[in-house]
């Protein structure tokens, strides 16, 4: 049965599911069923060959499972929690592309799972069923990039944690309760920064709560969102705490605010029309059902007996979803994931409402049935992605020139040919290629975007980058003529490709070529075949330091 969560607002239209059978071993069954079926998806690519941000994320695992704090010898905007995620999953399945997709498979489920409890106890059983069903395909989506690990499924996973805290929360109304939300909260914001809208999202719930359903409201709320605030900025002042203790502060704040401001500033509307357009289209075109029925879900919400508490609620998490995807403009493929766990609730109260206006018992279970026949013809329309190709040449299909699968190749090389304590330095984006080949970094510069755009720490940046390289001497130097790989702009300062050109000439011999090929199998060349030119516009050169 829908559950009302308002004490003095009328209870919403639903079956009594619950009372028409003797317990939840049904739905339970059910939910087994369901997060067995996208198990079985996700695992098929478990061995995908990783991309770059998920080569950022292993390498910061790496180095957090060597003792090393982030931001001391590797540098990202982004706040750690992603890392430490990545580190807890290495440090159970392996340091390797198949044991970061199996840590994401359960992360998955996870998140899955707990959308079920949620609801369940917010609305419905089916609703919660249908909320795990439309997460677990539209996260795995092509079109989002939803097959990597990327920062928005950790983001997803607190996000929807929260929620099941809120829910523990309005059965009880406890600290421990209003703590905890909080803390799931400020988890996702370690995941990914733009998320902070939901926890606006969790302070606006708290105060609507309260004045809809409380008498003693002023004392209560005060407490109550003081402690709600309290697990908020707890994760947060952890990790400032973290960094003072490590000595890297200063690192920590100057790439995680002053230079990630500079990031957020984003591009102009026009140009975000531009990418939204490119980016939601191919999403839409998968998922057309799915986005009609949350649509639906969004006018049974208001139209329908659900409490004023449920309408505020869940029409606010679906707005804040929406601005999470927005910030900067950006509006990459991946950026969408964090508006699922909106789009999946929405979805289940579209199922909880077309299940109440049925009102026979026998027909339960349709919106769900509907639901199973919907994630069936994604899978058979999609089936090049789903059930067809293996994961390396998938790989190759979805990124083209990007060095992904031939980053393999390349570490492979470098292990056999260099001993533990040797280290490499990569003149482009590719961190992955230092997981692979488990050698530390000469340069903390493991992306080299930063270097390129149009702020003012570029030239600082690349002067930073030269410094570490020639101090630390790397045995192996990789150059990578790769578009994406340095995305240069107009105006970007040139320094480094022309400190590049002298300094590997005189340090370093070429040992080893990869002529990127767009589509199909690369050519390598290693050793004595490796000194011969480029055939391919895009290309890495492999470089070992000189004998003295």
């Amino acid at each position: 049965m829908a559950k009302n969560i308002s004490k003095e607002q009328p209870k919403p239209i639903s079956l009594p599911l619950q009372n028409e059978i003797n317990s939840d071993k049904i739905y339970y069954i059910l939910l087994g069923i369901i997060l067995a079926a996208i198990a079985l998806l996700r695992y098929r690519l478990v061995d995908m060959p990783l991309e770059r941000d998920e080569g950022e994320y292993g390498y910061m695992g790496k180095l957090l499972l060597d003792g090393i704090l982030p931001y001391k010898d590797a540098y990202n905007m982004k706040l750690p929690g992603t890392y430490f995620m990545y580190a807890f999953m290495m440090l159970f399945f392996g340091k390797s592309y198949t044991g970061i997709h199996l840590g994401l498979l359960l992360m998955n489920a996870g998140t899955m799972t707990l959308l079920f409890f949620s609801l369940k106890k917010l609305i419905s059983p089916i609703a919660g069923l249908s909320a795990a069903l439309t997460y677990g395909i539209m996260a795995f989506s092509v079109n989002m990039l939803g097959f990597a690990a990327h920062a928005t499924h950790f983001a997803a996973f607190y996000i929807t944690l929260a929620l099941f805290f809120w829910s523990k929360y309005l059965e009880k109304n406890t600290y421990k309760w209003a703590f905890l939300t909080g803390v799931a909260f400020g988890m996702a914001f370690l995941m990914k920064q733009q998320v902070v809208f939901f926890i606006i999202f969790g302070g606006i719930i708290f105060i609507s709560y309260h004045i809809l359903n409380k008498s003693n409201v002023f004392k209560e709320l005060i407490v109550h969102s003081s402690i709600y605030s309290l697990g908020v900025f707890l994760p947060y002042l952890t990790v400032l705490l973290l960094m003072l203790m490590g000595g890297n502060f200063d690192t920590f704040w100057f790439w995680t605010v002053e230079y990630a401001s500079k990031y957020a500033g984003g591009v102009d509307w026009e140009q975000g029309k531009m990418l939204l357009g490119m980016t939601f289209k191919p999403i839409w075109d998968e998922f057309m059902f799915f986005w009609l029925l949350a649509f639906v879900g969004v006018i049974s919400l208001w139209v329908t007996k659900y409490s004023l508490t449920q309408k505020i609620t869940f029409t606010l998490f679906a707005i804040m979803g929406v601005a999470s995807v927005c910030p900067g403009f950006y509006f990459r493929q991946h950026y969408f994931i964090v508006l699922l766990p909106a789009v999946a609730i929405l979805v289940g109260i579209a199922s909880d409402s077309i299940a109440n206006l049925l009102k026979i018992k026998s027909l339960k279970f349709v919106p769900l049935a509907v639901l199973v026949f919907l994630t069936i013809g994604v899978v058979a329309k999609g089936k090049i992605y789903f059930s067809k190709t293996k994961p390396a040449p998938l790989c190759k299909m979805i990124y083209g020139t990007n060095p992904f699968v031939e980053s393999v190749e390349i570490a492979n090389y470098i292990t056999r040919n260099s001993k533990d304590s040797d280290m490499i330095a990569v003149l482009g984006s590719e961190p992955q290629i230092a997981l692979y080949a488990d050698r530390k970094s000469a340069t903390g510069h493991i992306y080299t975007y930063g270097l390129m755009e149009n702020q003012p720490f570029n030239k600082k940046m690349q002067a930073e980058m030269i410094a570490e390289i020639e101090k630390n001497k790397p045995e192996f130097l990789i150059y990578c003529n790769v578009r994406t790989s340095w995305l240069i702009q107009q105006g970007s300062p040139m320094d480094i490709f022309e400190w590049y050109s002298k300094y590997a000439q005189q340090n370093y011999n070429i040992v080893g070529l990869v002529d990127v090929a767009a589509q199909g199998q690369s050519n390598f060349y290693f050793d004595a075949d490796a000194n011969r030119q480029p055939q391919s516009q895009e290309y890495v050169i492999l470089y070992r330091k000189k004998a003295i």
